[in-house]
């Protein structure tokens, strides 16, 4: 009788802890303290980055350099699940680091076994909230890297204004031809990332500006590789580079994620003192 209660008690917490496992796992609603409303004066950036095939440790670690100084309120998300509806119908600007597939989601677990559940990306309900919230609200959108890889979502390229053009092989990419006339670009000149994928686009938009062009220093391929577009009430910036953390690391690369985060949202761009660069007295 006691080895029965026994196994009955442990497996009444067997269960509630499956249940208490399985609504982490699964986003739904309000599910994090960070998901509160925008304070009044505050700039909310959303972040959705990472895969397994893209750092996303090393880009939160960098943008987080590149703005750590404006004050303003920066969340981090690696699972397409948490970008709810809800938590960008405030925000100022979102930036996706994401190609069109989804990826096995968030693990509360110390250690996993087995295979968990994708997240979902990029499911019609996020489809639906990007494209409303830049068009119709009027929130920047960044699209980093293999974000211009989502073919199955015609809204968003629509939205983004082009039609991705898939990479080469891991190379030297040439960084050239940047866009003199355009805030974002003015005054940066011609250099190169190592270690990167020559993403490319085509515009779509006939009011898509083109920022700047690369060519890969091994296959000679030449793309069309940062762009932007006044959409609606909503801007959008496109910066291909970035498949390993030499283009989130270059001084110059950087340079184009303060500016274009400006650019989206409307606003003045200061000049960048960059903190990681900042000569120490």
């Amino acid at each position: 009788m006691k080895k029965s209660k026994n196994t009955s008690r442990r497996t009444m917490i067997k269960t509630s802890m499956t249940a208490i496992v399985s609504s982490t796992i699964i986003p739904s609603g309000n599910v994090h303290a960070a998901n509160r409303p925008k304070a009044k004066g505050e700039t909310k950036i959303v972040y959705l980055g990472g895969d397994q095939l893209h750092n996303g440790m090393g880009q939160r670690q960098e943008l987080r350099s590149v703005f750590s100084e404006t004050g303003w309120r920066m969340l981090f998300v690696t699972d397409a699940r948490y970008v709810t509806p809800e938590l960008i119908s405030d925000a100022d600007l979102l930036m996706i680091t994401r190609w069109g597939g989804a990826v096995e989601g968030w693990c509360s677990e110390p250690i996993q076994e087995g295979v968990i559940a994708d997240d979902g990306y990029m499911s019609d309900e996020l489809e639906e909230a990007i494209v409303y919230n830049v068009i119709g609200r009027g929130m920047g959108f960044m699209a980093f890297h293999c974000t211009c890889w989502t073919p199955e979502r015609q809204k968003f390229n629509d939205m983004m204004g082009i039609k991705g053009i898939m990479h080469g092989l891991v190379q030297t990419v040439h960084m050239h031809n940047f866009n003199q006339g355009h805030p974002i670009t003015k005054g940066i000149g011609e250099f190169d990332l190592t270690l990167d994928e020559n993403f490319g686009v085509e515009l779509t938009n006939p009011k898509a500006v083109k920022l700047y062009e690369t060519t890969g220093r091994t296959d000679n391929r030449h793309d069309i590789a940062g762009w932007c577009l006044e959409n609606g009430k909503g801007r959008i910036v496109g910066l291909v580079a970035g498949h390993t953390y030499t283009a989130w690391r270059d001084q110059t690369y950087r340079q184009l994620f303060w500016r274009g985060a400006h650019w989206a949202m409307h606003r003045d761009i200061p000049a960048f003192d960059d903190p990681k660069f900042r000569k120490k007295s």
